[in-house]
């Protein structure tokens, strides 16, 4: 009987140590946040500029803003636009167990305008890509960006 209760005691200790490590981990995936934010921005402003793409990204959207997602949503700043033209979503798509790095643009309604791959290599991918496979890409960031434009313009206010 007594060894039972030893072996509990080192498990539950065990168990222990894994819960705090995940939940330290989790902790500082959240709290690193907005500095992941802001290299992937600056980051994608440099592959637009390298591509002389005049569209550049402004800010990130909260955290709390973006539904949960593999990508991250910034405000868009067209310089031949007026004003902010919309939103950016930046992600990864997958095709052939490659990650190829894009970007969306999204209108003010929420509507994908364009998928622009980031970097040479990915626009070699994206020429292979499906059509069906960016198609369901597309209608994922649409749904998703329903929800975000109405966060952002509830934010706004």
């Amino acid at each position: 009987m007594k060894n039972l209760t030893v072996v509990l005691k080192d498990r539950a200790i065990l168990l222990g140590w894994i819960a705090g490590l995940v939940l330290i981990a989790s902790l500082l995936w959240s709290l690193s946040f907005p500095f992941r934010a802001f290299c992937l921005m600056r980051s994608t402003n440099k592959v637009l500029i390298a591509m002389d793409d005049s569209r550049r990204l402004v800010a990130p959207l909260p955290h709390a803003a973006s539904p949960i997602s593999l990508g991250c949503w910034y405000r868009l700043s067209d310089p031949a636009a007026s004003a902010d033209s919309g939103l950016f979503y930046v992600f990864a798509l997958v095709q052939g167990g490659i990650l190829v790095p894009c970007g969306a643009e999204i209108s003010g309604k929420g509507e994908v305008l364009e998928i622009i791959p980031l970097g040479n290599h990915a626009r070699q991918i994206m020429k292979r890509t499906p059509p069906g496979l960016i198609q369901l890409y597309i209608r994922r960031i649409e749904s998703a960006a329903a929800v975000t434009v109405a966060q952002a313009a509830q934010g706004g206010r």
